[in-house]
């Protein structure tokens, strides 16, 4: 990311549209040439590393969570990381023809269904529970918490429906995206709208048992 912003900053116009290109003619020189691979090389692993082990992390999480476990053995590990690196890889081959573009699009696109879900633990950790959590609880379906906690959920779904005409990506375009040129400001709809409403939620309609848990 670094090598990127200096490149643009460097480059210019040069650089808007060209980004493959003006970074291969840079490797000229065989001495520039080694640096650009090791830079690339050493980014790619790096990242790679760390999406296999947050993938991993996130899995395991979702799992352990209804087996009702909170260790995982190392045949497990490898068999999360495996499949998670030959999925990746899969995807990656199937949409090389234009993987940038789709990626790009992607990310974009998955801002929508992180912003709610971001506003919902900001604004549970600033005015709901305050940090305060009982963490056997969260392990236990039958206890405060309770398996599903769907009066929150319906709040994530109703960011998502808040969000849905700033939209802007390949993949889908709102009317009032629309009407602003493209732009996606979706995200900061879906950070105040949910947080508001996830305000309301936690000061008016939370359960008192929760309540009562939080100021434990």
């Amino acid at each position: 990311m670094t090598f990127g912003v200096f490149s643009a900053a460097i480059a210019g116009v040069a650089f808007t549209g060209h980004e493959v290109e003006f970074v291969v003619n840079l490797g000229a020189s065989g001495l520039v040439a080694s640096l650009l691979y090791f830079v690339v090389g050493f980014g790619k692993i790096t990242m790679m590393t760390l999406n296999a082990y947050s993938s991993y992390m996130s899995s395991a999480t979702l799992v352990n969570g209804f087996r009702g476990k909170a260790t995982v053995s190392v045949g497990h590990r490898f068999i999360y990381v495996s499949a998670m690196i030959l999925l990746a890889v899969s995807i990656a081959l199937w949409g090389s023809g234009s993987f940038i573009h789709a990626f790009s699009s992607f990310l974009l696109f998955l801002l929508t269904f992180i912003s709610p879900w971001s506003a919902i633990c900001l604004a549970d950790w600033q005015w709901g529970h305050r940090s305060k959590c009982d963490l056997q609880a969260l392990n236990d379906p039958q206890g405060i918490y309770g398996r599903w906690n769907w009066s929150v959920i319906s709040i994530y779904f109703i960011g998502l429906l808040m969000e849905l005409p700033f939209v802007s990506s390949s993949i889908y375009t709102g009317p009032i995206a629309s009407l602003l040129d493209g732009a996606d400001i979706s995200w900061l709809v879906g950070l105040i709208g949910t947080g508001i409403v996830y305000y309301i939620y936690s000061r008016i309609l939370t359960p008192a048992s929760m309540k009562i848990q939080a100021a434990d």
